[in-house]
């Protein structure tokens, strides 16, 4: 014998369920790659066809378009040319100097005395069901963010926010232009 109350508890969750499904459509939002199709780019010089995973921070590389896919071994010594950009794989601080970790960095400006690097990073957030028709459920996801770092001549990279980014770099604009 069913009740009332459970009858509409039951209903309501399947109306969820399947509002939820249907919004989901069973993909994963969003691209934990940089680009999906391989591009042409050079390790260490040689010409190899690259794709950067941003969410596991590694390079896929093939030797020919149509050859097996590998990855590019991660060491301190191998500097990756994608896209028109130098990745260099370095030990880096983040979160104001908090926590540390080994990764590539992209090269944005090399002065004699700080470098600029950037890291595009995705994160994979998972997917939340809405227990309200008020709130509002999210399907899985990968979510891009850029971060930036400065190194002082051989110190380690650390992350720097983008309002002393831009700061530092209006300061040193001036500084060139004055001398």
């Amino acid at each position: 014998m069913r009740t009332i109350i459970g009858d509409s508890v039951n209903k309501s969750t399947k109306l969820k369920s399947d509002r939820f499904r249907s919004m989901w459509d069973g993909k994963i939002k969003g691209e934990k790659y940089d680009s999906p199709d391989f591009s042409l780019g050079k390790v260490n010089g040689d010409e190899l066809f690259l794709r950067y995973n941003l969410y596991n921070d590694e390079f896929e590389l093939k030797k020919t378009i149509n050859g097996s896919m590998q990855f590019v071994e991660r060491t301190l010594s191998k500097v990756v040319i994608y896209k028109m950009n130098k990745y260099f794989f370095l030990p880096y601080y983040y979160r104001g100097g908090k926590n540390f970790n080994v990764g590539y960095l992209s090269l944005l400006e090399d002065l004699d005395s700080i470098k600029f690097y950037r890291k595009d990073e995705v994160k994979f957030q998972p997917a939340t069901f809405s227990p309200t028709t008020i709130e509002i459920g999210f399907p899985p996801r990968f979510i891009k963010r850029k971060l930036f770092f400065i190194q002082k001549k051989e110190a380690t990279p650390i992350q720097i926010g983008k309002r002393k980014l831009i700061k530092l770099i209006e300061s040193l604009s001036l500084d060139l232009q004055l001398k």
